[in-house]
């Protein structure tokens, strides 16, 4: 509100020259391709191998958007800073447990501040991250001791990026947490790429991502992702994109990052 209050005086022609922008479609920063907490509308279906339990097989959904707020362009339209606010639920169901029983959800909510400069980019963000087990787990007398996660946290990431490959790296830091079991830092560093388009407008994607979590005893989580984007060539198209995963590390769903796990599987993702 304080940002809308300000932005009243500013002259209308400024507005018009794209200066400034108001709930802007792109954003200056790319979400890494290969993240599984990057907010997303997607499906998965997973097999996932635990160390200490049954290995089971597993639908992983998602929603999440990440929402422009405010617009600064600079001499190039893609140059600039923007404010924006995101939200994701992201749900684990194990489709062994009788009704596909819920296993965990995580709700993200935060504000990243982006900005781009030619081949550099950077994302800073605050954010909030509760995590819950599913009632059917913990009647069903299958589910960890219970972590009361709820904690806020800030992260930045800078990348550089050159025909369509880009490297970044960065770190994060947990503000405040309900549970001394997650406290501390982390680092994050991954790369990716996006072709140009090829036969029928498709282009191929593809990224490694990997983070260490301090609350896991700086073990790693490593994440690839490869497949192919259809459609969404311009920012008023649609798309999906088709992709393989695989994971291994410290579990990347809320109440089990305390567990080593590996999966593999196929997600579809809409690309709006």
């Amino acid at each position: 509100m304080a940002i809308f209050l300000l932005a009243l005086p500013w002259p209308l022609a400024a507005q018009q020259a794209h200066s400034y922008e108001f709930f802007p479609h792109d954003d200056p920063f790319r979400a890494p391709i290969a993240d599984p907490a990057e907010p997303r509308v997607f499906m998965s279906r997973l097999d996932v191998q635990r160390d200490s339990a049954a290995d089971f097989s597993a639908a992983f959904l998602g929603v999440g958007y990440d929402f422009g707020l405010l617009r600064r362009r600079g001499a190039n339209p893609d140059d600039g800073w923007q404010l924006s606010v995101f939200g994701s639920a992201d749900s684990l169901f194990n489709l062994d447990l009788p009704g596909d029983a819920l296993v965990n959800t995580d709700f993200r909510f935060g504000f990243p501040l982006t900005w781009r400069h030619g081949p550099w980019s950077t994302r800073a963000r605050v954010y909030h991250q509760s995590s819950h087990l599913g009632d059917e787990l913990i009647l069903a007398g299958q589910a960890p001791r219970r972590i009361d996660l709820s904690f806020e946290s800030a992260d930045l990431l800078a990348a550089w990026e050159r025909g369509g490959l880009r490297l970044y790296g960065g770190a994060s830091q947990v503000l405040r947490t309900s549970t001394d079991a997650y406290d501390g830092s982390g680092l994050h560093a991954g790369f990716d790429y996006v072709s140009k388009p090829a036969l029928f407008g498709q282009r191929l994607t593809a990224g490694v991502d990997v983070k260490w979590l301090g609350a896991a005893d700086w073990d790693s989580g490593v994440s690839l992702k490869g497949g192919v984007k259809l459609g969404r060539h311009s920012l008023e198209r649609r798309g999906v994109t088709l992709l393989l995963e695989l994971y291994e590390g410290f579990a990347p769903f809320g109440q089990f990052f305390v567990e080593d796990i590996s999966y593999r599987g196929v997600t579809i993702q809409f690309d709006f």
